[in-house]
């Protein structure tokens, strides 16, 4: 993994994108005194775990007030709860990702103050099924793999404590790229004022907003969901998100860096303007 991260290309993608993350948070309309709130948290285990089961490796959380922050993202350093000083890079390279909350609270125990952005996760990555028979989950199957324009490298099945199967297929990198394309002309005109967030396996996209209720959020989040097919569980006001500037390194041999593909327009959305430009639902 060390001779990987240390290739040419992987810093010529750092020093390519190293401003990104500031860019990110300046966007956000993040102010100067304001505290940001970070987590890292190792790539192979489940983010919304505690812990690896491979690797035993804690999750971070971390803080640091925006006029303090570096611009630059191999400057990066973040204070732990004790206030030390933690190298975000040095903990990208063994396999830690970078999130961040993106709403504003002053501290994790502190109610929320204000609404930066509306945003979704759109990952292309995987076919998510569930199945109540095994009969059913080998028609799923056969369906998947006879269907020409899937492209699947691995297939898992396991049953859960409700006694359904649940099926996940992960799509091979060419797949994901060719849904990548065929999601942005898809939704072109909805999307093109907003920030996109290029991941390993789709977009993050955000609708920075002004003047936002803490209160509208959440319907908001679940109808944007509704309407781009997108993860339904970032619903939540302490949601975090990964940071671009920074490496996706669930795979350590490919790391892919996490970019700004479009920064969307200066104007901040108000949250009525979401609702009615979008025509979302429950609010049509």
């Amino acid at each position: 993994m060390t001779q990987r991260l240390s290739s040419t290309r992987y810093s010529r993608n750092l020093q390519r994108f190293s401003s990104h993350a500031r860019h990110f948070i300046k966007k956000l309309g993040c102010k100067q005194n304001e505290q940001l709130q970070f987590i890292l948290v190792h790539d192979p285990k489940n983010k919304n775990k505690t812990f690896s089961p491979s690797s035993n490796l804690p999750a971070m959380l971390l803080h640091k007030p925006l006029n303090l922050l570096e611009r630059r993202t191999p400057q990066f350093t973040l204070f732990s709860k004790r206030n030390k000083r933690i190298p975000v890079l040095r903990q990208n390279k063994k396999g830690y990702a970078v999130f961040m909350e993106i709403n504003y609270r002053e501290t994790r125990a502190s109610n929320f103050e204000k609404i930066r952005a509306q945003f979704i996760d759109v990952d292309l990555n995987k076919i998510s099924v569930y199945a109540d028979t095994q009969e059913q989950v080998n028609q799923l199957i056969e369906s998947m793999e006879s269907n020409p324009t899937e492209q699947l490298q691995s297939i898992t099945v396991k049953k859960n404590k409700q006694g359904q199967y649940h099926l996940l297929a992960l799509r091979t990198k060419k797949r994901v790229t060719k849904l990548k394309k065929a999601f942005i002309q898809k939704f072109k005109n909805h999307i093109k004022d907003t920030m996109i967030i290029e991941t390993k396996n789709g977009y993050h996209i955000y609708w920075v907003v002004q003047g936002a209720s803490v209160h509208k959020f959440v319907p908001i989040q679940k109808a944007l969901a509704k309407k781009f097919s997108s993860d339904p569980m970032i619903t939540n006001l302490s949601r975090v998100m990964r940071i671009p500037g920074f490496f996706h390194m669930k795979n350590p041999e490919s790391p892919f860096m996490v970019k700004i593909k479009q920064l969307g327009r200066k104007k901040p959305f108000s949250q009525e303007e979401i609702i009615h430009s979008l025509a979302l639902e429950p609010f049509k």
